[in-house]
């Protein structure tokens, strides 16, 4: 007799129930409200018979089997984790584009353009001194539905010009006056909506910076459709300079530029995706809200 009389059915029912599980998360994110709702449900269900299929394996002596059917378990019982990889729709960038000409940016006068996405804002030393705001716009994607899931920001600064009067500062004066200037950025919105920063006037552009090990998170991560475009308004403010009796003449330059992190639900040339870890269930879907 196999000492193995039902701990193998019971590893295929578990293998079958983790199947249909990421067959309805795949499908979550596509779905209306109504069919959203029932499936997650369904998923509940799902959650919850797993569950109790690992505490009867605990009571058979299978739980090896089933952790290896639930995909969670390597061998000889070993258990891993591991950061999962974005979906096969992957994480993009979307860049915004200066849709207004602001002077400061890209030149005194400054530029327009629906072609280059990078910035650079040349701030008069002075304290406090703040180029105006100038409002940016991603492109129309009309083929793709997608998931906002973040904001980035990528910030370069350059060497501060201290102009002629340079000269004139004592040697502590320029060593001592280490100055930068900030990016600030208000007002993430789609189509019109609501603002997605959970601040509602400028916020330091830093929290947002590529270079931080993790995303900041925003008010709702709401789908992305053409029509619809996202606008955000970003500013550039100078922090002073070295200054002896005065001003210093020159500018402060930071060279920077903002996209927005999406995930493609669905692509007209290439199907629906399997959704990201980020655009799951438990991560993002919630009952009411603009998640589904």
């Amino acid at each position: 007799m196999s000492y193995n009389y039902g701990a193998d059915q019971q590893a295929d029912k578990v293998a079958k129930l983790v199947e249909k599980k990421a067959q309805l998360e795949a499908a979550l994110p596509v779905v209306d409200d109504a069919r959203a709702a029932a499936i997650e449900t369904r998923l509940d269900r799902i959650d919850a018979q797993l569950q109790k299929e690992i505490a009867h394996a605990k009571a058979i002596g299978n739980v090896a089997a089933i952790k290896a059917a639930m995909g969670i378990d390597g061998i000889g019982g070993l258990e891993f984790q591991t950061q999962a990889p974005p979906g096969v729709g992957r994480m993009v960038r979307l860049p915004f584009y200066p849709v207004t000409a602001v002077a400061g940016y890209n030149g005194a006068a400054g530029t327009q353009s629906l072609t280059n996405p990078v910035l650079t804002a040349l701030i008069p030393n002075a304290y406090g001194n703040a180029l105006a705001s100038i409002t940016m716009s991603t492109p129309q994607i009309s083929w793709a539905t997608l998931r906002i899931v973040g904001f980035e920001t990528d910030i370069h600064m350059t060497v501060n010009n201290s102009g002629t009067d340079g000269a004139a500062l004592a040697p502590t004066e320029g060593l001592n006056s280490i100055y930068a200037p900030k990016l600030i950025v208000q007002d993430l919105q789609i189509g019109g909506g609501a603002n997605l920063f959970t601040h509602e006037d400028f916020a330091d552009g830093q929290i947002y910076d590529s270079a931080q090990p993790e995303f900041c998170g925003l008010r709702d991560y709401p789908i992305l459709k053409s029509p619809n475009v996202a606008q955000v308004t970003v500013a550039a403010i100078g922090s002073g300079g070295p200054a002896a009796g005065g001003q210093v003449a020159g500018t402060q330059n930071i060279t920077f530029s903002v996209a927005l992190l999406c995930e493609v639900l669905q692509d007209d040339n290439y199907g629906s995706h399997i959704p990201g870890p980020y655009a799951r269930k438990g991560a993002m879907v919630r009952r009411g809200g603009s998640f589904v």
